[in-house]
């Protein structure tokens, strides 16, 4: 027994000792679905849908707290004919006509199906237990963040080592050989390599395609009055009024993406950090170089130079002068609060 006891050490208690800690990254697979929020407008999104049971919809939620979000409306499977449909960089259209796929039951039973196919036995599913959230000091926190949902390919699909590629995605509507009018999904990666999904058959492109196509109407941002769109596993509507950004400002925005793809700097990124130097010292050299690089900026996306505040009032303040305090209280109806920019001290 001693021998046992001696060779086993079963009562030895363990030392205490300061060990090295890890983490361990996973990466989960999931479908990026349409999907619609209504939080007092009805907005397109894309639902995540992962394998782990997670879905997000504005928020990481399991599979009941999904389900409560569709019986509690925020989570909906269709719009109401009159209101208006919002999606995020692209625009908004008022509807009529709508024909949808799914009730809330379907729409439930549908992303189930998803995280069956991405994992057949349901093993590890996520149980949130009725709370998205967790205690962290004083402080509750989500329990999983929200995630950006990157899309991929692979380099060389065939391979045993193939290499998947990460890229951004972005929506466009897409004039489909079958004469039917798709809310597509775009997808840009480093090497110019394009996808275009959410259609009855993918489309693959490079990004010196896209002018091409925009010119002739194929890729747009413009909805004609009467045109009916499909979103796939979803629904149609038909177009009431309603307007999108200009397409030659959406393809600089994917020129831009392909840049920042490459390792460069992107075109709202350069301008905010110029703005910080000027602040430094304000010179006319530095204001000049402001204005190129808030110019180089799509239009749609240069509130975003600033903070949530003050957008790009600052900045156009600094680059155009005094017009943009009357802008403002034209727009707002009281005193211009940020009129504090210096001006160039060798002017």
């Amino acid at each position: 027994m001693k021998l046992f006891d001696k060779i086993f050490n079963s009562n030895k208690t363990t030392q205490t000792v300061d060990l090295t800690t890890i983490t361990r990254t996973e990466v989960l697979e999931g479908f990026s679905i349409p999907g619609m929020i209504h939080n007092i407008h009805y907005h397109f999104t894309d639902l995540q849908v992962y394998s782990d049971g997670l879905i997000n919809c504005w928020g990481m939620v399991d599979l009941s707290m999904f389900q409560d979000k569709l019986n509690k409306g925020w989570v909906v499977p269709s719009i109401p004919d009159g209101e208006a449909i919002s999606i995020y960089n692209l625009g908004n259209w008022n509807i009529e006509q709508g024909e949808w796929q799914h009730t809330k039951e379907t729409l439930y039973d549908y992303v189930y199906s998803l995280i069956k196919q991405l994992n057949p036995t349901l093993e590890n599913l996520q149980n949130y237990n009725g709370s998205d959230s967790k205690k962290v000091g004083n402080v509750n926190v989500a329990k999983h963040s929200t995630s950006t949902a990157l899309p991929y390919h692979y380099d060389d699909p065939n391979s045993f080592f193939r290499k998947r590629i990460n890229g951004e995605k972005f929506h466009f509507f897409y004039r489909n050989d079958d004469n039917k009018t798709y809310l597509a999904e775009l997808s840009i990666y480093k090497s110019g390599y394009i996808e275009i999904t959410n259609l009855p058959k993918k489309k693959i492109h490079k990004l010196e395609d896209l002018d091409a196509l925009a010119q002739n109407g194929t890729l747009t941002t413009d909805l004609k009055i009467g045109e009916t769109v499909l979103i796939v596993n979803l629904g149609s509507f038909k177009v009431v009024s309603g307007s999108g950004i200009d397409i030659k400002f959406k393809l600089n925005e994917l020129v831009d993406k392909f840049n920042e793809l490459n390792g460069s700097e992107n075109s709202i990124a350069k301008c905010a950090r110029i703005f910080e130097v000027y602040k430094q010292n304000p010179t006319k050299k530095l204001r000049d170089d402001l204005k190129a690089a808030y110019e180089a900026v799509p239009e749609h996306r240069r509130i975003f130079v600033g903070t949530m505040d003050t957008k790009d009032y600052e900045v156009r303040q600094v680059i155009y002068g005094d017009i943009v305090k009357k802008e403002w209280e034209e727009d707002y109806g009281y005193e211009y609060p940020y009129d504090d920019m210096p001006k160039p001290i060798d002017e």
